[in-house]
């Protein structure tokens, strides 16, 4: 199997990806993207405090549902620098040990800008260690730690996304969780 790889390369030459980094995406132009595009996403199963970090969206696509941290992926530079900075924004937890898990698709009929034609996002999932003080941003609330012990009470309240991940992750391989960077 191949495994994830990111190539910065082109015709034999590094590519200086700086000038391909949006630093503010204007709202009007994502709406269109949006509607109209597959969004390409990251999500990360944080290992925090002895479980898995869960927090409850604010916005659709799956408002009021538990969902990992993550969103779309920034333009210019590398996943898991993208995934360090949205981490850092969304729960002001730092990252380490990041592992690539692998890759699915969602597809919601709800979107966030209102523009009826729902939301399809390819996700690459990662778990990774959580370090500092968990504080979410405005988008998340009511963070949940999930453990092999709680999980059974929440699983069915759960998106088959965040389910399917979950169930792999909290397959017991001897005593560890099949989380391997810790």
């Amino acid at each position: 199997m191949i495994q994830y790889q990111e190539y910065f390369s082109e015709n034999g030459d590094k590519v200086d990806s700086s000038n391909l980094a949006v630093i503010n995406l204007d709202i009007e132009e994502y709406k269109v993207a949006h509607r109209n595009l597959i969004i390409v996403c990251h999500d990360v199963f944080i290992l925090y405090k002895g479980g898995i970090l869960l927090v409850k969206r604010k916005n659709y696509p799956d408002k009021g549902i538990y969902w990992p941290i993550g969103g779309r992926i920034k333009k210019g530079i590398t996943t898991e620098e993208s995934l360090k900075q949205k981490a850092m924004e969304e729960c002001n937890l730092c990252l380490d040990n990041i592992t690539y898990i692998g890759t699915s698709r969602t597809v919601f009929k709800t979107d966030p800008f209102g523009h009826g034609r729902g939301t399809d996002t390819i996700n690459l999932i990662y778990t990774a260690k959580g370090t500092g003080d968990l504080i979410l941003n405005e988008s998340h609330s009511e963070p949940i730690i999930v453990t092999k012990a709680n999980y059974k009470k929440i699983r069915d309240s759960l998106h088959p996304f965040t389910q399917d991940i979950l169930d792999q992750l909290f397959k017991i391989k001897g005593k560890k969780l099949l989380i391997t960077k810790t």
